[in-house]
């Protein structure tokens, strides 16, 4: 979709990732990331999760980092602190 159709969604008051389909991200507290919109894992360790989105890759950093859950397009992570969530491109 591009900038119009983006612009028209939100002038209706639907939200970007719904029309799009974009990655929504939530963060609660700098303990855990609802990640809505991703289509599989890239990276996995104790202080680097990466998932892969329509808009690149997904990076979160942290101390003590799990999955707690996954489904089909969303991921739950926790972590005694969340430091940074970051997007880049995907490696080839």
């Amino acid at each position: 979709m591009g900038k119009r159709g983006r612009q028209l969604a939100l002038r209706c008051g639907l939200p970007e990732d719904a029309v799009t389909g974009c990655a929504r991200v939530t963060m609660t507290g700098r303990g855990a990331v609802l990640v809505e919109g991703q289509h599989g894992v890239v990276e996995l360790s104790g202080t680097c999760i990466r998932l892969r989105t329509k808009d690149g890759v997904l990076s979160v950093l942290g101390e003590a980092l799990q999955l707690r859950e996954l489904s089909l397009d969303a991921a739950m992570i926790t972590g005694e602190r969340v430091e940074t969530v970051t997007y880049g491109r995907a490696r080839a």
